[in-house]
């Protein structure tokens, strides 16, 4: 019997026995099906949790906390799509299914995606004056403003490196000699980190172009004002699965209009609706580029990303997005500093990372 048939179980089965399951298989997964093996719902060890915390009795059927609308793949979807929806769902299991819905499989984020030492470069763009931020930057690098219990760039060099990144590039600018005081040459945060110093503003995609050398993989470029728990070694390997030339991070956006949304036609109103709620992609400021796509950028040049996004959209391999399913925050403004500070704490475990 393979594995996956191991956590398939009945909507009848007690939460006890289903946490049995989940943990003989450790899997952290139970997928529910009908008589015919088709799936209808899944359990994971997080759903067991808060129905005991509801106080819910452990024999209680497992069709009264299951997911009844679980996410699932075809059995023919290439391995490219399997990680576009794992990461676009934020999610770590995939059952997988035939055209009638039965259960034939179950693919998992950690087969998909192997965890490694990376000789991928990255680099953090860290040179802005963070205007928006008011008094908080006029004497501090944006970079250097303290989320939680150190700065942010501190944040994002030790995700980084457990990641398996192990050198990093710092474009810098304003208020650059705080930056590199802080970083050093990178053993703090065992790393080899080297300074792109910006002599005059080169945009949020010129100082490419003062790399010493041309990389040989696919090069990380993020923003440093960024506080997110995104996966590096997930977004690199779903780049190369990708084939594409340059790799967007795009973050789901909602928003809801203060006003009535009217349709109209010439002189005839068709609709009206009433303070609708907008759902849009936005760029997340995190990227994957091929070496290649260096060549677009003229040394010395200023140039911005998107500039550079839309110079690559009509060439060979083009450009992909990858969505983010995990926490992302653009400290821009400062309301959104004090928000990072509520939420720091929920989502990075000092117990985890090195703090230098």
């Amino acid at each position: 019997m393979s594995h996956w048939r191991n956590i398939l179980i009945k909507p009848e089965t007690s939460i006890l026995d289903t946490l049995r399951v989940i943990d003989d298989s450790s899997l952290a997964i139970a997928l529910v099906v009908d008589h015919e093996e088709k799936l209808i719902g899944t359990v994971t060890d997080g759903d067991i949790r808060r129905a005991l915390l509801k106080g819910h009795p452990l024999t209680l059927p497992a069709r009264e906390i299951m997911n009844l609308h679980p996410i699932s793949a075809g059995q023919h979807t290439p391995e490219e799509e399997l990680l576009f929806m794992l990461s676009r769902h934020s999610i770590k299991h995939l059952p997988v299914t035939d055209s009638a819905g039965r259960v034939v499989g179950l693919r998992q984020l950690q087969d998909l995606i192997q965890r490694q030492q990376r000789e991928n470069w990255a680099v953090i763009m860290a040179g802005g004056r963070g205007t928006r931020l008011g008094e908080l930057t006029r004497s501090t690098p944006k970079p250097l403003l303290t989320v939680g219990d150190r700065p942010l760039l501190g944040t994002i060099l030790t995700r980084l490196r457990r990641h398996g990144i192990r050198r990093v590039f710092l474009a810098v600018n304003h208020l650059a000699d705080q930056v590199k005081t802080y970083v050093g040459d990178g053993s703090a945060f065992d790393l080899e980190v080297s300074c792109l110093e910006e002599r005059e503003v080169l945009g949020t995609a010129g100082a490419l172009g003062l790399l010493p050398e041309k990389p040989a993989l696919p090069l990380i470029v993020m923003n440093g004002d960024l506080l997110t728990s995104v996966h590096f070694g997930n977004l690199l390997d779903f780049h190369t699965a990708s084939h594409r030339a340059l790799t967007v991070c795009i973050r789901e956006c909602r928003f809801q209009v203060p006003y009535g949304v009217v349709t109209a036609r010439g002189n005839d109103l068709i609709d009206i609706i009433e303070k609708p709620e907008q759902e849009v992609f936005i760029n997340a400021g995190i990227y994957i580029l091929n070496p290649e796509v260096l060549e677009r950028i003229v040394p010395g040049t200023k140039i911005d990303m998107p500039d550079l996004i839309k110079k690559m959209t009509g060439e060979k391999g083009g450009v992909g997005c990858f969505p983010l399913g995990s926490f992302w925050m653009d400290i821009g403004r400062p309301d959104d500093f004090l928000r990072a500070q509520s939420e720091y704490q929920q989502h990075f475990s000092e117990s985890t990372e090195v703090r230098p």
